[in-house]
């Protein structure tokens, strides 16, 4: 049985789908839909939309209206989105050490 107050479990749920983790990282500059979608590389437009409305309404990010014709939004991180920079950070080293030869092309297990 999955222990729901498990902290870990909490951030798996807001956290652990496919792209959402690439996503945040990339928004550490506001960028617009299409630039994000490039940046990322591989998500398809439905996808990303989905995961930038489940981001948003965990309040991990920010949608910035810039203009209303033709309609250009941008995206960025909240505080909340940013105090996770820090997280991402630290899984990073955790890569680096563990896994160099991901440097080399090498794929992880």
């Amino acid at each position: 049985m999955v222990d729901q107050n498990c902290p870990i479990t909490k951030a798996a749920k807001v956290l652990g789908r496919k792209w959402t983790l690439e996503m945040i990282y990339y928004l550490r500059e506001r960028k617009r839909f299409c630039e994000l979608q490039e940046t990322v590389g591989g998500v398809n437009p439905a996808t990303l939309s989905q995961r930038l409305k489940e981001l948003e309404r965990a309040g991990i990010i920010n949608r910035y209206p810039i203009s209303d014709k033709p309609r250009h939004v941008e995206y960025g991180l909240t505080e909340k989105g940013n105090d996770l920079l820090e997280v991402l950070s630290a899984l990073a080293s955790w890569v680096y050490r563990w896994y160099p030869e991901e440097e080399n092309g090498n794929q992880l297990p």
